[in-house]
């Protein structure tokens, strides 16, 4: 197996690999090594050192998106699309981000251009490459490309999500008005309205699976086949709503921020929130790499047998 111990940026301690597992059935060993790479990993730290670099990225993220969004999109576009990606967030963090997309959609309508985007998507380029190294971390890969090579992935990365947002986005305008229309030819009638508001539901979970499985093919330094429906993507992103959800619902009746941080309860709570959002990306990767060290534990296994036959 290409995998090689490096030392965690958390501390300075060095970093072992955990072996998979030799007995039991498929699912027991799975569990088993899953339970010791969480274990050793220590995705809860790495998660709050990306929750850092997330908080300095994700507003240049969301500059760099509205200014390409309300190029080619109307602002009722742009807003409709707010609230469904902001719908399974809690309450807090979801005013945090609408109020400062409303304040960019104000701005960039006074002039805001090219320079500024560029600018933003440098920022936001910032946190993509730190998900780089906490994914290399999680896979135990040292990383040898070269700088300026990382830089123009990380940045590649963000301008390819960035896109992949704003096509979403178009698909709002355009899907309502193509799916009437061929309501309207078949006779469908209100079959359409019914279908497009569970599909539009639907295609956000796709959208969100695809950046995730982007996310693991190209920023970690492995020659992994690009695959959307991993398991680890699907995971990471059902574990991803459903923490998400499970926040906010606690924060509706068990809510304690205010009285603990006083002013700053609205930011520790978005904080947490990235924190656990991480966590769950992280997971979803933990996932694929221990699929990948069974399979790849099989395969030698068998090899050696095949060997030791003949």
């Amino acid at each position: 197996m290409d995998k090689h111990p490096i030392i965690d940026s958390l501390g300075g301690r060095p970093r072992s690999i955990v072996p998979p597992p030799r007995t039991g059935g498929k699912p027991m060993r799975f569990a088993r090594h899953l339970f010791h790479e969480l274990a050793n990993d220590s995705i809860t730290e790495i998660g709050a050192m990306m929750a850092y670099y997330a908080i300095l990225s994700l507003f240049p993220m969301l500059v760099f998106v509205v200014t390409l969004a309300l190029l080619v999109l109307p602002d009722e576009t742009v807003l409709q699309g707010l609230a469904m990606a902001t719908e399974a967030m809690p309450p807090s963090t979801r005013e945090v981000i609408t109020v400062q997309v409303i304040s960019l959609m104000k701005s960039a309508h006074a002039g805001f251009a090219i320079g500024g985007a560029a600018l933003a998507l440098w920022g936001a380029s910032r946190g993509v490459s730190s998900l780089m190294g906490a994914l290399n971390a999680m896979f135990n890969k040292r990383e040898t490309r070269p700088w300026w090579k990382r830089q123009l992935i990380a940045i590649g990365v963000t301008l390819g999500v960035a896109i992949l947002v704003v096509v979403a986005l178009g698909l709002l305008v355009v899907g309502p008005a193509a799916g009437h229309w061929l309501a309207d030819r078949f006779g469908l009638g209100d079959a359409f309205d019914m279908g497009w508001n569970v599909g539009r539901w639907v295609a956000a979970g796709l959208l969100v699976t695809v950046v995730w499985a982007v996310l693991y093919k190209f920023l970690p330094n492995t020659n992994a086949p690009f695959r959307i429906f991993t398991p680890g993507a699907i995971t990471g992103v059902l574990l991803w709503l459903g923490i998400s959800y499970g926040f906010g619902f606690y924060l509706s009746h068990f809510n304690s921020y205010t009285t603990t941080y006083g002013a700053l309860g609205g930011g520790i709570i978005f904080l947490t929130w990235l924190w656990l959002s991480n966590i769950a990306l992280l997971f979803g990767a933990e996932i694929n790499d221990v699929l990948a060290d069974l399979h790849a534990d099989t395969g030698s296994a068998t090899t050696g047998e095949h060997d030791a036959v003949g």
